[in-house]
């Protein structure tokens, strides 16, 4: 849940999205509103190495852009994607409409999101919603009496 204290100058929120399936990381395209300071995409492989895939120190929501990877990345099926977001509820955000309130998720400007958009290249075959959900798992068949 997004929940971002009044006054706090650097809040930190972390979302993490699991990889079911092996996927091609084309583009990533992070986006907050007006509290929004800082993202960082990293990827946790399965052997447990982490790496960014892209740091943006110094967020502005007037200045959204796609970034688009020079290398296009694989990113194996085990993989996990870590958002590292921070926010600036403080009076010295001077772009912050209210930094006595508490801020929650929303759609209008004055509330905020964490939202770490992404283009995965995937096969043909494959369904776009088996990437982020686990596979269904097949009962196993009843003892014989």
């Amino acid at each position: 849940m997004l929940r971002i204290p009044p006054g706090e100058g650097n809040a930190r929120v972390v979302a993490k999205v699991p990889v079911f399936e092996d996927v091609t990381l084309q583009s990533m395209f992070p986006h907050m509103h007006v509290r929004g300071k800082a993202m960082e995409y990293r990827v946790i492989y399965p052997d447990g190495k982490t790496e960014t895939l892209l740091n943006v120190p110094n967020y502005d929501f007037n200045w959204q852009l796609t970034y688009q990877m020079k290398e296009p990345k694989k990113l194996p099926k085990g993989s996990q994607l870590e958002i590292i977001a921070h926010y600036d509820n403080s009076p010295n955000n001077k772009f912050n409409p209210d930094p006595s309130k508490e801020v929650r998720w929303g759609d209008q400007t004055w509330e905020e999101m964490l939202a770490a958009f992404v283009d995965f290249a995937i096969p043909v075959d494959l369904n776009p919603v088996s990437i982020g959900r686990p596979p269904k798992r097949t009962p196993a068949p009843a003892p014989a009496p």
